[in-house]
């Protein structure tokens, strides 16, 4: 007799957080890491960089829903994180940008934008009905 997931107590729920584990650290380095560091080295301190995160939102809340995830604890995650990663930017120039002074203030909203855009797409659009 073979054992599966159901006959261990908690199997289930134990393979089931261990998979929101995993997506919570691949959406941490593709949609949030990799996303806003290669937006803010191609958009620098232009102010397309607000239109910019606000379109790669759609790509990410796109990919929470195809895998069901819900941005709870995500999303606090990478609120508390940006602002870390933004002081770091103002403190230390980027070598890449020859030592150009960049605006906080872009900066912080860009971001913070790019978040709470993609958190709200993510719980808006499972409500969608395109069976029609």
């Amino acid at each position: 007799m073979i054992l599966g997931l159901d006959d261990i107590p908690g199997g289930t729920a134990f393979v089931s957080f261990l998979f929101w584990m995993v997506l919570t650290g691949l959406y941490y380095l593709v949609c949030y890491q990799a996303a806003l560091n290669v937006l803010d080295d191609v958009t620098r301190n232009s102010w397309l960089k607000i239109p910019a995160m606000l379109c790669a939102a759609v790509p990410t809340a796109g990919l929470m829903v195809v895998f069901h995830y819900k941005p709870y604890v995500f999303a606090v995650l990478v609120s508390i994180t940006n602002y870390f990663r933004v002081q770091k930017k103002i403190l230390i120039p980027n070598p890449k940008w020859k030592n150009m002074k960049i605006n906080p203030a872009l900066f912080y909203l860009a971001s913070y934008g790019y978040i709470a855009s993609f958190t709200a797409l993510a719980f808006y659009f499972p409500t969608l009905d395109f069976s029609q």
